[in-house]
């Protein structure tokens, strides 16, 4: 039986009713046992991978726990005289806010960290409760801790190499933008498009606009890609290259930043053209508002 079948079996079961603390409540035909224990002899888990929980989200839990109690048991290991959790985290926390005595759970025969690290990032993952910052320090953690490669990582979680390889490329950006992605001020999206831009000042400085403005994928894409162009040595007259007039990039810059599109100039010799790109009919009619409306 692998892991990762045997842990979607153990969050399938259901509670029949309540026993005596310690004491099993149910048996699974693999030999699991589901039993009901006193959260005073939980504890927690030193290798969870979800940092951030929703207040809110955890006190509506635990008001539905305290009126039907735990429906879903949690995973656990025997630990000392008493049990460590494995998953169940934000189940966990509900049931301490309703003043839950005890929990049920499984308890499963994990006799090394890394099994245990390894069946609690799968079960967030698999559960979709890990934000895009926390998946990603996951499967890093996944390889560093018990030696795997990003294909045995993908395996394990039911997820393509190159889904694995993108989330974890998210760990370069800027701390900034990390804390933005994590909190959902942005999405992978906006955080992928960053990944283009090597200076992290600029990274932060486009983040800055996409909360600010509130730009589209698509609009951060146009934007990284223009600051991209602007940072290269462009060809001058009579050969040879040249780094581009500091005031005409300021210039470009700004207008990026007004528009939330790619914009580029070229000048030379008092004169030259103004390039502004558009994505959709709706997007040049909102540049055109805007140029009207004198930005």
């Amino acid at each position: 039986m692998s892991k990762r079948n045997a842990l979607g079996r153990g969050l399938g079961a259901l509670i029949p009713g309540a026993n005596e603390p310690d004491r099993p409540t149910q048996d699974s035909s693999q030999g699991e046992r589901v039993v009901d224990i006193p959260v005073a002899r939980l504890q927690a888990n030193p290798h969870q991978p979800r940092t951030e929980f929703d207040e809110e989200a955890v006190n509506e839990l635990a008001a539905s726990l305290k009126e039907k109690g735990v429906i879903q048991p949690l995973l656990v290991r025997r630990w000392g005289d008493g049990y460590q959790l494995v998953a169940g985290e934000r189940r966990l926390r509900a049931a301490k806010r309703a003043g839950l005595e005890s929990v049920p759970a499984i308890v499963r025969d994990i006799t090394t960290d890394e099994e245990m690290m390894e069946l609690s990032i799968i079960e967030n993952v698999q559960r979709e409760d890990l934000n895009p910052v926390e998946e990603a320090r996951a499967y890093r953690s996944l390889m560093e801790n018990c030696t795997l490669t990003q294909e045995e990582v993908a395996q394990k979680v039911g997820k393509d190499r190159s889904t694995i390889s993108n989330t974890l490329r998210l760990l370069a950006l800027e701390p900034v933008i990390l804390e933005a992605l994590a909190s959902g001020a942005i999405s992978s999206g906006h955080a992928r498009a960053l990944l283009g831009i090597d200076d992290l000042k600029i990274q932060a400085a486009i983040c800055r606009d996409i909360i600010r403005k509130g730009l589209s994928v698509r609009r951060t894409e146009g934007l990284v890609k223009a600051y991209r162009k602007g940072s290269a040595a462009k060809p001058v007259a009579g050969g040879g290259s040249s780094t581009r007039d500091p005031q005409v990039r300021a210039l470009e810059e700004d207008l990026q930043r007004r528009l939330g599109t790619a914009v580029h100039i070229t000048h030379r010799e008092g004169k030259g053209k103004i390039e502004i790109e558009y994505y959709s009919n709706d997007d040049l009619d909102r540049l055109l508002e805007l140029i009207g409306d004198g930005m």
